[in-house]
């Protein structure tokens, strides 16, 4: 069972109150001009309160950092490289070489920024110091994970697997 006792001239007017003699205050004129230093910055009005909505909308959580390309080729007969295009405007690319065994590289925007758009992976070579595009595959993507690419000899790229979790769009920006 607890008992409290009144406030006493010691507490200066803090409504310490305790069930023991451990509440001890002082009076410090300088926590008082504080307290009534953010009475006045926290009052709202609907400029400011606007402002913190905007805020609030414009924050996009599907990161582009947290998508992962994973792309792979196997038997593949010359060589080749696959440059990513994210919507922040990062550009990856991924170099092969000519191989019979499976190859994997893996590209992760490096940009934070909103994932959220067309995201472009276009399947090149070099001939006679010119950039070939071969294939080419748009995806909109609408959140974060991993997403699985194969290139076939054929210089075909094609989405083979994704572990993705769908993340809402961002109502601020128009993809």
């Amino acid at each position: 069972m607890f008992v409290v006792s009144k406030p006493t001239t010691t507490d200066f007017g803090t409504g310490c109150f305790a069930a023991s003699s451990s509440c001890q205050s002082e009076y410090n004129p300088k926590i008082e001009n504080n307290i009534n230093g953010l009475r006045g910055s926290l009052r709202r009005n609907s400029s400011n309160l606007s402002h913190k909505l905007t805020q609030l909308q414009e924050t996009c959580l599907a990161d582009a950092a947290q998508i992962e390309i994973n792309c792979s080729s196997v038997n593949t007969k010359q060589a080749f490289f696959v440059r990513i295009e994210v919507p922040t405007g990062e550009q990856g690319v991924l170099h092969f070489s000519p191989s019979s065994a499976e190859i994997s590289q893996v590209f992760t925007p490096i940009q934070n920024g909103c994932g959220h758009g067309i995201w472009k992976f276009v399947v090149c070579t070099m001939e006679n110091g010119t950039e070939i595009a071969h294939s080419q595959v748009s995806r909109n993507l609408d959140g974060v994970g991993i997403l699985f690419f194969n290139v076939f000899d054929d210089m075909e790229i094609r989405l083979t697997q994704q572990e993705f979790l769908h993340i809402s769009h961002c109502h601020t920006r128009r993809h």
